[in-house]
């Protein structure tokens, strides 16, 4: 996984760490709860924000799916090229017209 990859995952895992401490803050005191009404329009960013990181992880994992995709393409485009080239070599070999070896010249002569 490239290293703007685990950034964003760290950024998105200490989105949701925060979120969860919140709610265990919210969870032992009511009254706490009561006095944050004031910061509903806040919430609201803040969710939002949480949505744009999901938007963006999946964009971000469908970019890689598709460049994955390419290079398979390419690779498998690649090893049919080979094919066909050895395929023809083996023709060739076939009809007579063998490459030419090189000869053993064997022991000298006296």
């Amino acid at each position: 996984m490239k290293k703007n990859r685990l950034i964003f995952y760290l950024i998105f895992a200490l989105f949701h760490i925060g979120a969860f401490i919140f709610t265990i803050a919210l969870g032992k005191d009511s009254s706490f709860l009561m006095s944050m009404f004031s910061w509903v329009p806040y919430f609201k960013w803040v969710t939002l924000i949480g949505v744009i990181l999901v938007i963006i992880d999946f964009t971000w994992a469908s970019m890689a799916l598709r460049e994955i995709n390419r290079e398979k393409v390419a690779l498998s485009h690649e090893v049919n090229t080979l094919k066909a080239k050895l395929f023809d070599l083996q023709e060739q070999i076939t009809k007579g017209s063998s490459p030419q070896r090189p000869v053993n010249p064997g022991p000298p002569q006296p």
